[in-house]
């Protein structure tokens, strides 16, 4: 009996030595200085927050034929969208309520899944520019120039280049200005899609970028932001927004006017992470959250953002472990050590897995940030939004997660929210079987 007690004493030493070596030794990797964090609390779920089911009522369409529509884009033609998927493509949505498919372009040469996206490349945001070509950017690879109707593509930016001596590991959403100047979000610098946790532990490194489109120099706006995401551009262009993913607001900076150059809060203390943001026609932003914070638990993520020693001993345990399985996976030629290192630090099941089953919300706010009101959705019919968009009089609904679109008409969202009121089961509503067509 004292033998086996000595044992246990004996492994518990060694493994907590363990444990403070790796999160207090300095030189191992990541690099980062891991700053205190403290984040604002979140909003309490009433007013405008208060529960309803209006997203309840949305359609799915292309339901398990797509992968990751996590951006949506229109050039102003009626039954017709755009969306970028997992896998890398760029895919055309056209007919009466989008029933035909066909792929306009792949950003890289393919792969045999989401553990190999790096190769593939992963386009995250869409815009049209003005003078009608598609501008993707792609969380590895960079930015491009899309000729739709052709399928051409040209790279403006290569993300191997360094921008203030740093490489943008994950290049995430974009707006352009009349002048063809694109702002775009810069996630991390430590991290890429498939390690996005690093960013959370490690950050903050995000930063919001301007691409000058006379010169192709691109200039930081804005850095520090703990996982810059969503970009947009104000209807006067005299301020840009961009998304504070993980401390859960939309920081503004201005481009014009007495406060040009500086930068303030826009929305603070969303209960949730928003995504991409877009205008909405007649004014104001719809602020989709990706994921959702659970209003009665204990919020995790402020907590360890408060403990520096914390993220850096799960950054570097992370770090390791990824960096083993790769090395595994190259040695061995391991499809499943592959996957292994894929989903050690991947963004997607840490949003999900920190997140709750509150379902899904979309924030509202007016030109000055005021919280107007919320779609919400509290049955799974539409879950993990990251993006809006508004064409057709519908309300378009993008999700790096989910395996369809989703789609609302706007008479539906005008009849206004059953509030405090959440369906049991609402059914999921389809649209009629979709047709493929390839290129």
């Amino acid at each position: 009996m004292i033998a086996c007690l000595k044992l246990i004493f004996s492994f518990l030493t060694y493994f907590l030595l363990f444990f403070i070596l790796v999160a207090f030794v300095p030189g191992l990797p990541p690099h980062e200085e891991f700053p205190l964090e403290s984040l604002t609390p979140s909003s309490p779920r009433e007013g405008p927050y208060a529960p309803n089911n209006v997203l309840d009522k949305a359609q799915r369409i292309f339901e398990d034929e797509i992968v990751g529509p996590e951006s949506v884009a229109h050039r102003g033609r009626p039954n017709e969208i755009f969306a970028s998927l997992y896998g890398g493509s760029i895919v055309k949505m056209f007919g009466p309520s989008f029933k035909n498919m066909k792929e306009v372009t792949k950003i890289g040469p393919g792969c045999k899944g989401p553990w190999e996206e790096k190769i593939c490349g992963r386009p995250l945001g869409l815009r049209f520019s003005q003078d009608g070509k598609l501008i993707v950017i792609d969380a590895y690879f960079g930015i491009f120039e899309v000729d739709v109707d052709s399928g051409k593509k040209e790279l403006l930016y290569d993300a191997q280049n360094p921008i203030n001596g740093k490489k943008p590991l994950l290049l995430n959403d974009l707006d352009i200005d009349r002048e063809g100047n694109i702002y775009w979000s810069d996630s991390s610098t430590v991290g890429n899609l498939a390690q996005g946790v690093l960013e959370v532990l490690a950050g903050p490194t995000g930063r919001l970028m301007k691409r000058d489109a006379k010169t192709g120099h691109t200039l930081v706006l804005v850095d520090e932001l703990l996982f810059a995401n969503g970009v947009q551009l104000s209807p006067d262009q005299d301020f840009v927004l961009v998304a504070d993913t993980f401390r859960s607001r939309v920081v503004r900076y201005w481009l014009k006017g007495n406060k040009a150059g500086t930068q303030d809060v826009f929305v603070d203390g969303l209960p949730g992470f928003p995504d991409n943001i877009r205008a909405i026609p007649g004014g104001g932003y719809y602020v989709p959250l990706v994921g959702m914070k659970d209003p009665d638990a204990v919020d995790m993520l402020a907590t360890v953002l408060r403990l520096p020693w914390l993220r850096r001993l799960l950054a570097r345990v992370g770090y390791g472990t990824a960096q083993v399985l790769t090395a595994a996976a190259d040695l061995f030629q391991s499809e499943a050590f592959a996957k292994a290192s894929y989903m050690t630090l991947n963004l997607v099941t840490f949003t999900v897995k920190l997140g709750s089953d509150e379902g899904s919300m979309i924030v509202a706010v007016d030109p000055e940030g005021h919280i107007q009101y919320t779609l919400q959705s509290s049955s799974g019919v539409v879950g993990h939004v990251s993006e809006v968009t508004q064409t057709n009089d519908e309300l378009i609904f993008g999700s790096p997660f989910n395996k369809f679109l989703a789609i609302i008409s706007l008479d539906q969202v005008k009849a206004g929210p059953a509030v405090g009121s959440r369906s049991p089961q609402a059914d999921v509503n389809k649209r009629g079987p979709a047709t493929k067509q390839e290129l």
